[in-house]
């Protein structure tokens, strides 16, 4: 399932947007250890944040087969995520705390995964809950031929082995710890590259981002492929919506 992978590699990417800042007197920053402790600490600075992002995805199994896509990712703690696609179709992957949902409003479709496929891995985990802990799960290497004054690239390894990932890499800012690019390619050989660009921090993001939106005409598909009833929706809906009065 093309979507099933993209969602994967959207895991991957959760959390690693920086917001632009200048910090008063930044140091550069020489080793991937530290680099990895600046980028916790910003991350620990914001509590809610969007970015335009462009992707692009290859596929090992489809001949090399590249495709390209443009939207807006939204991100705010605790537990709240959504990837807006704008092209080259409307869509959107949304996650809200066990919950998580891919909207086709073309097809009048939302379909349902089982969280369990993405909370099983502490990387995914560690990404969901904001990339607060990266030291502890990942071992970090800089790539000298591949960086420069302005720019470090770092190659990540998984501490825990993770079938859904093979490799990640990250290109970041030395001053300010901007995330300029995350590269990934998972274990059957599939990539996704991800660029990031109009990093906007915000207090709050509107509540209707994560929510799960269907009406009567919308064909909802739970993780195990089975519609739902109308019934089923409402109370899917319902605790969802208490989950942000939770949060708020």
């Amino acid at each position: 399932m093309r979507w099933f992978r993209i969602a994967l590699s959207l895991w991957i990417a959760a959390a690693c947007l920086a917001v632009p800042a200048e910090p008063a007197g930044a140091r550069r920053i020489e080793t991937a250890v530290d680099i990895l402790r600046g980028i916790e600490e910003h991350y620990g600075s914001f509590q809610a944040y969007s970015a335009d992002f462009s992707q692009w995805t290859t596929s090992a199994a489809a001949s090399a087969m590249t495709t390209e896509a443009h939207g807006t990712f939204y991100f705010q703690r605790p537990k709240r995520m959504r990837w807006e696609y704008r092209s080259p179709e409307p869509q959107a992957f949304v996650a809200v705390e066990d919950f998580v949902w891919l909207v086709v409003p073309e097809e009048h479709q939302v379909s349902l995964f089982d969280s369990r496929d993405f909370f099983s891995s502490p990387i995914m985990k560690t990404l969901f809950d904001g990339f607060l802990d990266l030291a502890n799960h990942f071992t970090p290497a800089l790539d000298d031929g591949e960086s420069s004054r302005e720019v470090a690239v770092l190659t990540l390894t998984p501490k825990k082995e993770d079938p859904n990932l093979q490799s990640l890499r990250i290109h970041v800012a030395r001053k300010t710890f901007d995330i300029l690019r995350i590269e990934t390619r998972d274990a059957l050989g599939n990539t996704n590259r991800l660029d990031f660009q109009n990093h906007r921090k915000v207090e709050r993001l509107p509540d209707t981002l994560f929510r799960l939106e269907a009406g009567p005409d919308t064909l909802v598909l739970g993780a195990d492929g089975r519609r739902l009833e109308r019934g089923e929706v409402l109370e899917l809906q319902r605790k969802i919506v208490e989950m942000g009065k939770e949060a708020g």
